[in-house]
This record gives C-alpha cells, structure tokens and sequence, in this order.
C-alpha cells in the first residue's frame, strides 16, 4: 500500500508553489511584454483626410492560486495517485481476501475524501472564509482562512470535525492561516 509522509506531502507543496511562482512570473513577463507591444488600431478622420492611430487596450486578469486552493490540487493528486495503485492491486490480487482488502481500501479513501469535502463546507458554513481538512489515521488536521479564532470558535469548529469524522476533540489540530 502507498504510504505519503508528512515531509514527502511537504515537498510535494513546496514543489507545487515553486512551479506556481515560476508560471506566475513568466506569465507576468508575457503580459508586460504584450503591453508594450500592443496591437494599434488605425482610425481614419475623413474630414481632414489624417490618419489616426491609437494602441488598442487590453486588460488580461492573472490569477494566482492560493495557499488552499494549491493544496487542494495537491491533495488531489496524491489520492489520485493511490487509487490508481490500488486498482492494479485489485487487477493483480491472486487471492479474493486480498482483493476484497484493497476494496475495503478503496471505499474508505472515497470516505475520508467525502467526509473532507463535508467539513470544509460546514466549517464555511460558519462564516470562514476557507478551510482544509486533512483526515489522517486517527487524527484530523484543519486549516483555516482566518487571522485568528475567539475560543468559542475553535470549539465550534472541533465540534463540527469531531461530529462528521468521529475523531476526539483531543485528536483535532485546528490552525489559522491569513
């Protein structure tokens, strides 16, 4: 089975934001070069038979993903990557028992995605901005747009996690992120 440690998720983000900010820069270079070379746009004044020429404008928006959005794309890749393993191991299981345990496998990732995907939005739901949930083993890590939490918000949010995962509010690990 594929195991993803913690400094290897790591490096995987770091990897993910390096090759954003390299795209993010290029794409900047691409943009102020297209600003100076902008296509012109000829008018033609008829009452005095003189040519008009006027650069045409072009607004381009650039978007950088965020902090949260780039994990989740991470995060999504790598589970990726482990159903794929585990769909070769069912195809090359020689025994029912061992594909009927990959299967097992299978189903509790969909779970844990779901049930990821379920906190994040309860945890919105509240009045946050974002927020990420990692469920691991038996512990639950949470990430949140937010410059900070009142106590009351911390217990709301360990509340929601402990209710949808099952996980004791001990085993919650709830962090701010601006």
């Amino acid at each position: 089975m594929l195991v993803v440690t913690v400094s290897k998720l790591v490096k995987r983000i770091l990897l993910g934001a390096v090759i954003v900010a390299i795209v993010a820069g290029v794409t900047a270079q691409v943009v102020s070069y297209q600003k100076d070379k902008a296509p012109t746009q000829v008018k033609v004044d008829r009452s005095n038979a003189m040519q008009v020429i006027r650069p045409v404008e072009e607004k381009v928006a650039v978007t950088i993903p965020d902090f949260f959005t780039e994990y989740r794309l991470e995060r999504d890749k790598i589970r990726s990557e482990r159903f794929d393993v585990l769909r070769d191991m069912v195809k090359n299981s020689q025994t029912e028992e061992a594909r009927q345990q990959v299967q097992e496998a299978i189903l509790r990732l969909v779970q844990e995605k779901q049930r990821e995907y379920e906190m994040e939005n309860l945890i919105k739901a509240r009045g946050f901005q974002d927020a990420l949930v990692v469920i691991q083993d038996k512990t639950v890590n949470a990430i949140i747009k937010a410059p900070g939490f009142t106590r009351e918000e911390v217990i709301q949010v360990a509340e929601v996690i402990s209710r949808v995962s099952g996980v004791r509010p001990e085993d919650i690990t709830i962090s701010a992120k601006p």
